[in-house]
């Protein structure tokens, strides 16, 4: 296999979001088969992403002892285990435990791969960073349609043999092209000290708010779509297919257009087609318009993380890992909550309730990155 370290990095991204994408269009049967219910998935959503929230805000501590390349190679067999184990779950206490310990491999996997997708970016010198998060979104998509029609013809665990194929691609990949990159301070100063951690506050607080966007559109989509129409059961996947292709074919485009426009007019926009998007789905309207407010919600979410991730790498250029996971532990808080939060609307009221609370969650998320421009006093275009 004869890949550029561009192209190693699209492919982990895409072997990350098969992951994914395995495990959420199987979620509807994974629920059903283990008898949880919406306010315990809300909880277990939560705990979730503390536990991934956690993993990301280690990376800094892991740097310090595993070069990015180390990580990597542990981390994509670890994922296939976890993800093999989250399909075969039969009880609630099994659910529980798998989606934590996957959320937590997830998170680490997702802070070492960003991390060295922005070296990458800085090395080539123009915008590369939204194509690898397009390369994740098109996975997602891909697998989750396919894992919600094999979940329904065969089983959920057949999803894991076919997810094992790119990721052993991508590990094929790290392993023949990605260099060891220790984090190494200049003249023995301290890590903590390069960061500038009052803008990468505000970065933090964005990311946390539209990760908590994300996570609701993927995690729910296929629990909204089945209580629309219970007989399109099979093709529930439909949801994160369309927010996740959509997405991902933004992403692709992404580049390009913060070159051109700069990251905070891209985000503005975006962040507005998200809003409305979710404002639909708070009303479930039916299936096939809900598919397609899906696709809108992907469109809107897509460049909003990638560019705020290159930004923490870009405002710590000498300790990328240290920084991403700084932003990962401050945008803990609403990661956390905001899950607890839509489990409790879930249950009390419907599921329309939880998109129509992210419609104002994505409207906040604005507003503070609004905020992080002006705090730090950044020129959108990306170098």
């Amino acid at each position: 296999m004869v890949l550029s370290q561009r192209g190693t990095i699209l492919l982990t991204f895409a072997a990350f979001g098969a992951v994914v994408g395995s495990h959420v269009g199987a979620m509807p049967f994974l629920v059903k088969a283990s008898g949880v219910t919406p306010f315990i998935f809300g909880i277990v959503g939560g705990i979730g992403m503390l536990s991934s929230i956690v993993a990301m805000s280690m990376g800094g501590v892991i740097n310090r002892h595993y070069d990015h390349r180390t990580v990597l190679l542990t981390m994509l067999p670890l994922l296939l285990a976890g993800l093999v184990f989250g399909l075969l779950v039969g009880s609630v206490a099994s659910f529980c435990l798998s989606f934590i310990i996957l959320s937590a491999l997830l998170g680490t996997t997702d802070l070492f791969m960003n991390a060295e997708g922005s070296i990458v970016e800085h090395e080539l010198r123009r915008p590369v960073f939204s194509s690898y998060h397009g390369a994740a979104s098109l996975g997602i998509a891909a697998f989750a349609i396919i894992a919600s029609l094999v979940s329904a013809a065969l089983a959920p665990w057949f999803c894991a043999v076919l997810a094992s194929v790119p990721l052993a691609l991508a590990w094929i990949a790290v392993y023949t092209t990605i260099p060891s990159r220790p984090v190494v301070a200049k003249h023995g100063e301290k890590k903590p000290a390069l960061l500038p951690r009052r803008v990468l506050t505000f970065v933090g607080l964005a990311a946390g708010f539209n990760v908590a966007c994300e996570a609701a559109a993927i995690l729910w989509a296929g629990q909204l779509l089945t209580s629309i129409a219970p007989e399109f059961a099979a093709i529930s996947g439909l949801g994160v297919a369309f927010y996740g292709l959509c997405g991902g074919i933004m992403r692709l485009f992404g580049d390009p257009l913060r070159a051109t426009f700069g990251d905070l007019r891209v985000m503005a926009v975006s962040i507005f087609t998200a809003v409305f998007g979710f404002a639909i789905l708070g009303f479930a309207p039916g299936f096939w318009l809900s598919v397609l407010a899906f696709a809108g919600v992907g469109f809107g979410l897509a460049v909003t993380f990638p560019c705020l991730f290159a930004l923490a790498g870009k405002l710590a250029p000498a300790n990328r890992a240290a920084a991403m996971s700084y932003v990962a532990a401050v945008g803990g808080a609403p990661r956390v909550i905001l899950p607890w939060v839509m489990g409790w609307l879930a249950a009390q009221y419907s599921l329309g309730a939880v998109f129509a609370a992210c419609a104002f969650v994505a409207a906040g998320a604005l507003v503070i990155i609004v905020l992080t421009f002006a705090e730090a006093n950044i020129h959108p275009p990306a170098e």
